[in-house]
C-alpha cells in the first residue's frame, strides 16, 4: 500500500466523523495549501539518496522458510543459529558498504545503487569466504523483459505500477496480511524491486558472478504493528536500516541438497510460501465503511505476489544484507559519489 497515494483512505478511517462539521471552506483552504506544499517539496527534492555501512550477512537466515538450517536450499551450514531479533541475528561482513539514488517514476538512470560486502563465509558456490562482492542495480522491473530470464512472469504488485518499480512512504510486511505474513512490519522511505548483477571484485578484480537476477530493496524502519493499528503512528525505537536481498532459484536443474529439478512454478513457490495469507487477502481495512464515509475507493487485489525469481539462465543464489548504519535524506540531485 503506498501511503502518498491512500492517504485519504487512513484519515477517512481515523477521523471521518469529524469530517462532516468541519468547514467546507477550511477544508478546500487546507487542501489546496497542503497540495501546494507537497508539490513544491517534490519540484526542489525529488530524489532520496542513501548511504549505509556495517552490514550483517543473512541475518535471519535460521528461521528462513528458503535458506539456513530448516530451509528448502540449507547449504549444509550451521553457522545461522538465530535468535529473534533478525536485526542482530546473523554474521558481521567486513567493509560493507551502501550508496544509491532512487527517484519514484524515474526515467533510465534516475534509480542506481551499488552494495559491497564481504563473505563472512562460504555460502554456496558464489560466495567464498574471504571474497569481497559488488551488486549493481540494473533496472526496476518486476519480471525481466525477456522471456528466457523470466519464464513463468508473476502479476506486478499494484504499488509499484505508478512508480515504474519503486515506492516511497509505504508500508510492507506483517502479520496483518498487508504483506509477506512471515516478516515484522517495516515502514519504508524506499522499496525497490528490480535485477542486479553481482561482480567478484576481490584483490581489484571485477568477475561476473550472477547476472540479471532479481532483487528486493527496502530503506525502512521496523515498527509495532500493534501500536501502529491502535495509534496510526510510525514511532520505532529501531535505527533505519538497507534491506537487501538478491535472489535466484533455477528451475530445471539440480538444487543444493539435490533437490530437483524444479518446475518454474515450483522454483518461485518459497517466495513467499503459497500458504502465507498475503497473497489472497487485501489489507485489512473496512472497506465498505469507508465507501459509507465518502472515500472513494475499492477492495484492492492483496499487495503480495509471488517473485518472478526464476532466471534458468543462472546458478542458484541468495544474499540478505542488513545494514544497520544507515542514513537516507532528501535531494534536489541524483549526483552520488563514487556512483556513476
Amino acid at each position: 500500500m503506498n501511503l502518498k497515494k491512500n492517504t485519504n483512505l487512513f484519515v477517512a478511517a481515523a477521523i471521518g466523523g469529524m469530517l462532516v462539521a468541519m468547514i467546507p471552506a477550511v477544508l478546500a483552504m487546507n487542501s489546496t495549501f497542503l497540495k501546494s506544499a507537497e508539490a513544491d517539496h517534490a519540484i526542489d527534492r525529488p530524489y532520496v539518496k542513501v548511504f549505509a555501512k556495517t552490514a550483517l550477512y543473512e541475518p535471519g537466515v535460521g528461521r528462513t522458510n528458503v535458506f539456513g538450517p530448516g530451509g528448502i536450499f540449507p547449504f549444509f551450514n550451521d553457522t545461522f543459529t538465530c535468535a529473534d531479533d533478525v536485526l542482530t541475528c546473523g554474521v558481521m561482513s567486513e567493509g560493507a558498504s551502501f550508496k544509491g539514488v532512487f527517484k519514484e517514476a524515474g526515467e533510465e538512470g534516475d534509480n542506481r545503487f551499488e552494495a559491497e560486502y564481504t563473505a563472512p563465509i562460504t555460502y554456496g558456490d558464489h560466495q567464498v569466504a574471504g571474497n569481497k562482492y559488488r551488486i549493481e542495480l540494473l533496472d526496476t522491473e518486476w519480471n525481466n523483459a525477456d522471456s528466457m530470464l523470466t519464464p513463468s512472469p508473476t502479476r506486478v504488485p499494484g504499488f509499484l505500477v505508478a512508480g515504474k518499480g519503486v515506492a516511497f512512504d509505504q508500508i510492507q510486511h506483517g502479520h496483518s496480511m498487508v504483506d509477506r505474513a512471515d516478516a515484522p512490519m517495516f515502514m519504508n522511505k524506499v522499496a525497490l524491486y528490480g535485477h542486479v548483477n553481482v561482480y567478484d571484485i576481490t584483490g581489484g578484480k571485477e568477475e561476473l558472478v550472477v547476472e540479471r537476477v532479481f532483487a528486493h530493496l527496502m530503506v525502512g524502519h521496523v515498527i509495532d504493528e500493534s501500536k501502529f493499528y491502535s495509534d496510526m503512528q510510525f514511532n520505532s525505537p529501531l535505527p533505519l536500516v538497507v534491506a537487501l536481498f538478491v535472489v535466484n532459484v533455477p528451475s530445471g536443474v539440480e538444487l543444493p541438497g539435490g533437490i530437483g529439478p524444479l518446475t518454474s512454478e515450483q522454483a518461485q513457490s518459497f517466495t513467499p510460501m503459497p500458504d502465507d495469507p498475503s497473497l489472497t487477502n487485501p489489507p485489512p481495512a473496512n472497506y465498505q465503511q469507508l465507501v459509507d464515509q465518502g472515500v472513494d475507493i475499492e477492495e484492492p487485489l492483496p499487495q503480495s505476489t509471488v517473485w518472478p525469481v526464476d532466471n534458468p539462465t543462472q546458478p542458484v543464489y541468495f544474499t540478505f544484507l542488513l545494514f544497520t548504519e544507515t542514513k537516507a535524506f532528501d535531494s534536489a540531485t541524483n549526483t552520488v559519489p563514487g556512483l556513476e
